[in-house]
């Protein structure tokens, strides 16, 4: 009788173990899982980028606004120049002055060049022997910013013909000059070099040098603000 209660009693236990592990499987695991945190949106016009002289700003659109090089308020320039009438070409050396850290400001130049010389039946051009240049303008700069530098210029000026027969005279000028100018972006200078195109139609002029009516003026320079 007493081996015959035991069995009951361990056959009891392990009826209540397997119950257990039976509800134990049948129940389904469930796993939480919190939503991955947002970050925040970063806060419009912060700075992205900096360089020695100014820092380059991210607008709305995350475009980068180009740094203000440095401008010197005055440069000189000097270089070589070209003068034609269309007979021929002369050469010689120009020299300029460039004023104004904006995108308007002032020049002051003059070249002197060889003439045209003659023609190929012997007569002078209109250029003759030697050419002086005198000239003032307005420029506009029409892009500030950047290496880069298109600039426009009205003005006028003198123009000084010499003659190989001792004739010489003086004529009135207008000038219209586009140039290219890059800036090499040194951290402590102005310097840039840069290439022009300029336009002469001849006012009021002296008879010794009246059949000269336009001309056209090239060079490079060399420009080193002070």
């Amino acid at each position: 009788m007493a081996n015959s209660g035991k069995k009951a009693a361990l056959g009891v236990v392990v009826a209540l173990g397997l119950a257990t592990a039976g509800e134990a499987k049948a129940d389904d695991a469930t796993v939480t899982v919190d939503a991955p945190a947002r970050f925040a949106e970063p806060p419009p016009d912060q700075p992205v980028a900096s360089s020695g002289r100014a820092v380059v700003v991210a607008d709305d659109g995350f475009i980068a606004r180009e740094p203000e090089l440095r401008r010197s308020p005055f440069r000189l320039t000097l270089g070589p120049a070209g003068i034609t009438s269309g007979k021929g070409f002369g050469f010689g050396v120009g020299l300029g002055a460039d004023f104004g850290t904006g995108s308007v400001g002032g020049r002051l130049a003059a070249a002197w060049l060889r003439g045209e010389g003659k023609s190929d039946s012997g007569a002078s051009t209109p250029t003759g022997d030697g050419v002086g240049h005198y000239s003032g303008e307005i420029t506009l700069d029409l892009h500030k910013r950047g290496p880069i530098h298109p600039i426009l210029g009205m003005g006028a000026g003198v123009l000084h013909v010499s003659r190989p027969d001792a004739r010489s005279g003086f004529a009135g000028v207008g000038t219209g000059r586009f140039a290219i100018e890059y800036a090499l972006g040194l951290e402590d200078a102005d310097v840039r070099v840069g290439a022009s195109v300029t336009g002469g139609i001849i006012g009021p002029v002296d008879s010794e040098v009246k059949d000269l009516r336009a001309y056209a003026l090239t060079g490079a320079h060399l420009a080193i603000g002070l």
